[in-house]
């Protein structure tokens, strides 16, 4: 699974990236997460009860805020050109709608 995430300076993610700088990586080691986002991706995908995809959802936006939010610490241009916020919510919607598809 791949999904490229443009930045404001022109540099690109692969938010399903496994590495150390990946999301799911990221998010399992540095923060609380039990689950990364590429398992959240296929749960959400498979889960017909809409009650659950919604917590599945709220999880996967909490993980593009912190997952921002680490990105963002350690570049001081990509915080010159993007709020955490917008950076944040950007991610989430390019994850859910992959999720969707």
């Amino acid at each position: 699974m791949k999904l490229i995430f443009p930045l404001p300076n022109g540099e690109q993610l692969d938010l399903f990236d496994e590495g150390p700088n990946g999301m799911d990586y990221i998010c399992t080691v540095s923060g609380e997460y039990k689950t990364g986002v590429i398992g959240l991706v296929e749960e959400y995908e498979r889960e017909k009860n809409p009650q659950r995809r919604l917590k599945i959802d709220d999880e996967i936006h909490d993980q593009a805020y912190f997952y921002a939010d680490s990105i963002a610490m350690c570049d001081e241009e990509l915080q010159s050109m993007i709020s955490l916020t917008d950076l944040a919510e950007q991610i989430y919607r390019a994850i859910i709608t992959f999720a969707r598809i």
